[in-house]
């Protein structure tokens, strides 16, 4: 028995603790005063055998952290609520052409609809979805406190953005107010006072003012902010479409070409002239037969003269029209209409 009971505690002392299990703590407490004896090492409950050290597994997972010391996860800044906004036709006091009133209009619109979170509806979307006496009434509406309520139950907007330009001679003043329309009032305000530069100083104005506006809007990703230079361009184009350049410079081509066949037919003649007179030096020939040819040939060489010098006129007032025309259609992609101006765009803003 002693022999077997030396080798069964060889075993268990050769054998590890499970995983997880602590050992034994001693429960005696040091005097107050006194240093901690060192602490012996653990021996097994029934041999009471010393026990090796746990050992150390790679990969095992470390023990969590105390809740006080646990990382915390990064949180995002909470998303802006999505803003419905509305953006009514401008107010004109002044010398404005419509041309330049509808692309500034359209102008500012998209550069509302540039920002992240804003749902922006035009005048033009407005109209369609008014009744045409509740429109009447919108028109007439002061933007008092019942007014601004009555609007904003009916389109489900959240604000609106109301812009003004004055026009005094070389001067323009143009006045954008964010208003809440829930709380009937003005929000942010941007003034600008202009020099006038045939609408163009309206369109430059336009990024900064809304960026004024909107500061805790940021940029949708891929947007820029400001009017597109390509927008300028529409504020005056050439004067004349395409199709009379290519009408002139067709007619100049046609005339030139009749030109080429009545002077192929005038030598032709010619040449029937001097044959016949040839053989006047031989034998007889019909003196009436000598005189048409001569008529005929004169008569041809005249019209080709002319048909020519039609033609070169022609084709110098096509090349004078294409200076005039209108190469890109910036004239065409803008419909200004008898109350509202319709903005058909054929760039990017």
């Amino acid at each position: 028995m002693p022999v077997l009971r030396a080798a069964l505690a060889a075993l268990l002392a050769a054998a590890p603790l499970a995983p997880g299990a602590a050992p034994p703590a001693s429960t005696a407490q040091p005097a107050a005063g006194t240093s901690a004896a060192p602490r012996a090492p653990p021996k097994h409950p029934i041999t009471d055998v010393p026990l090796p050290p746990p050992p150390i597994l790679k990969g095992a997972p470390a023990a969590p952290l105390p809740p006080d010391f646990r990382p915390r996860a990064a949180t995002d800044a909470k998303p802006a609520r999505a803003l419905r906004l509305a953006v009514p036709d401008f107010r004109v006091q002044g010398d404005l052409p419509q041309r330049q009133l509808v692309l500034v209009e359209q102008a500012l619109l998209t550069e509302v609809r540039k920002l992240e979170g804003v749902s922006a509806i035009g005048m033009g979307e407005i109209r369609e979805m008014l009744s045409f006496e509740f429109h009447r009434r919108m028109l007439g509406c002061q933007a008092d406190e019942a007014c601004l309520a009555e609007i904003s139950g009916a389109l489900g907007t959240d604000e609106m953005l109301n812009a003004a330009v004055v026009v005094e001679g070389r001067t323009a003043t143009l006045d954008l107010k964010r208003i809440n329309m829930r709380a009937a009032k003005v929000t942010a305000a941007d003034q600008r006072r202009l020099t006038r530069a045939n609408g163009e100083e309206l369109l430059g104005a336009i990024g900064p003012a809304v960026q004024h506006l909107f500061p805790d809007r940021p940029l949708r990703p891929g947007r820029t902010r400001g009017v597109d230079k390509e927008v300028a361009l529409r504020l005056n184009p050439p004067p004349l479409p395409r199709w009379p350049f290519f009408a002139t410079a067709g007619a100049a081509a046609a005339a030139l070409a009749a030109a080429g066949t009545f002077g192929y037919l005038a030598n032709d003649s010619r040449s029937q002239y001097r044959s016949l007179a040839q053989r006047s030096l031989t034998e007889p020939v019909s003196g009436n037969q000598l005189q048409s040819l001569q008529t005929t040939t004169s008569q041809r060489a005249r019209t080709a003269n002319l048909l020519l010098l039609t033609g070169g006129v022609l084709g110098l007032a096509a090349g004078v029209e294409a200076f005039f025309t209108d190469w890109h259609g910036y004239r065409a992609a803008v419909e200004v209409g008898p109350e509202s101006a319709a903005v058909g765009v054929g760039g990017r803003f």
